[in-house]
């Protein structure tokens, strides 16, 4: 039995080396369908869930050097796991946690390397994703430009109405 725990331990170590960043939420009443629904939607977003023991989580993160207060695990935990990009995961969970009677509460986080408390991980699904922060972003850039052209458009069409008038006082 001890060295089925043994490859149980290395799985998961080497699944938290791979991925670099994962999430810790508490899960509660969490139907079957629903939990496979919540998969494919983390699948999408190239990430996944996994159910683990407790004592296999705080052992194998203590043997990879990312240690945290075991007494924070309370009932039922999963790790979301393999997240290219954290902030978008993030935001899939909570979403899912809202829609579903808030199925999942966010523990903490580690990404890239730095612990984060569950608060901070709900504060960083507010943020706006890569996407929208470039568009945001590029409105910033191109704003200045577009108001000198709506001016000289502006001078422009002046003098194109000044001439205009001035041609129907001679007739």
């Amino acid at each position: 039995m001890k060295h089925e725990k043994q490859l149980l331990l290395d799985d998961m170590q080497g699944q938290i080396k791979k991925s670099g960043t994962f999430i810790i939420a508490r899960y509660q009443g969490l139907k079957s369908a629903r939990a496979y629904e919540f998969r494919r939607e983390l699948n999408k977003k190239g990430a996944y869930f996994e159910v683990v023991r407790k004592r296999m989580l705080i052992q194998a993160s203590k043997n990879l050097g990312l240690e945290f207060n075991p007494e924070l695990l309370p009932g039922h935990i999963g790790l979301i796991l393999g997240a290219a990009d954290p902030l978008e995961t993030t935001k899939t969970v909570v979403k899912f946690s809202e829609e579903n009677e808030n199925a999942f509460e966010l523990l903490g986080a580690f990404i890239d390397g730095q612990k984060i408390s569950g608060e901070d991980v709900r504060r960083l699904a507010t943020l706006p994703g890569k996407d929208q922060m470039r568009a945001e972003l590029l409105g910033l850039l191109t704003a200045p430009a577009a108001q000198l052209l709506t001016v000289f458009e502006a001078l422009l069409s002046g003098v194109v109405h000044c001439i205009d008038s001035k041609s129907c006082e001679m007739k």
